[in-house]
């Protein structure tokens, strides 16, 4: 009897230390896989600044890292640019990355006319906006004194030629940017040695096309527009859009300009009004009708 009952003593102790020695092994895993020891993690793109060039025809420069954001400016296959900050950013449940770089001397910029004497800014901070309001982002600053290049006065704003301060945020995947050179690693010897740095290119990787920013179809004509006109419903079955684009009425008579399209923006509350509309038109070879997707709509008082 005793004999059995050490048995069964020896049992149950056995059963434990399986058990604590299970339990340790699972912490020590779920602790490596949270630090990372046991997991590679993705690694970002080493390359965060520097120099790039396009690689996307009709490449959109926005003012903020968001597809929704306004455009400042189109950029060309070819096109070089500077690289000053990548950001990665979540739209739509999807991950996206995005590169900050140096406005090109086409994107359009505007100052508050009251806030320019003799074309030099004459306030502190003065805000530099991708359009001619106030409704529009900012893009750059002025310190006060600075002086600007005037392109136009329209109204109670001045368009200006982009400045150093000026920036602009495009797509990642459509930018291939160079590698920084390296700085050599100091030499051993007393007697200081320079060797210049080389500069590696890393191999491209091909071409993404990005979503309502690159036109890959040769059969679709994309351009970037603003335009002006009414709202109204649509009322055709096999219509693209639920909503158009019309010309005022003349003589009880008014024309389709485009149908607009657009996944976030209620348009039945500006059914009827003026607007004005800005965003990508695209226009497919023997359809009759662009159709705008919107990126910005205001209304015309």
């Amino acid at each position: 009897m005793r004999k059995w009952t050490n048995l069964r003593n020896f049992r149950r102790q056995l059963f434990v230390l399986s058990t604590l020695a299970g339990a340790t092994l699972w912490i020590v895993s779920a602790v490596r896989a949270d630090s990372g020891g046991a997991v590679s993690p993705t690694a970002a793109p080493s390359v965060q600044t520097g120099h790039g060039t396009v690689k996307g025809q009709h490449s959109n420069v926005r003012s903020r890292p968001s597809l929704n954001s306004e455009v400042v400016a189109q950029l060309h296959k070819g096109e070089t640019v500077d690289v000053l900050e990548r950001k990665s950013v979540t739209e739509r449940e999807k991950p996206m990355d995005w590169l900050r770089i140096a406005l090109p001397s086409t994107a359009k910029c505007f100052v508050s006319a009251k806030h320019l004497t003799d074309h030099a800014a004459n306030v502190e901070n003065l805000n530099i906006r991708c359009g001619p309001g106030a409704n529009y982002r900012d893009i750059g600053k002025l310190s006060r004194g600075a002086k600007v290049e005037v392109v136009e006065k329209k109204g109670e704003w001045v368009q200006i030629r982009p400045t150093p301060d000026c920036s602009g945020w495009i797509a990642a995947e459509l930018v291939d940017v160079e590698a920084a050179p390296r700085a050599p690693a100091p030499s051993a010897s007393t007697t200081e040695i320079v060797t210049p740095p080389v500069a590696v290119s890393p191999t491209p990787a091909p071409a993404a096309p990005a979503v309502s920013v690159v036109n890959a179809d040769p059969d679709i004509l994309v351009t970037y527009v603003v335009k002006d006109g009414y709202v109204g419903a649509v009322n055709e079955p096999k219509a693209p859009t639920a909503f158009e684009l019309r010309t005022a009425e003349a003589d009880r008579l008014s024309f389709r300009v485009a149908y607009l399209e657009t996944s976030e923006t209620n348009l039945k509350r500006f059914e009827g009004k003026h607007v004005r509309v800005v965003g990508m038109q695209r226009w497919r070879k023997g359809e009759r009708d662009p159709v705008i997707a919107i990126e910005r709509i205001d209304m015309v008082w």
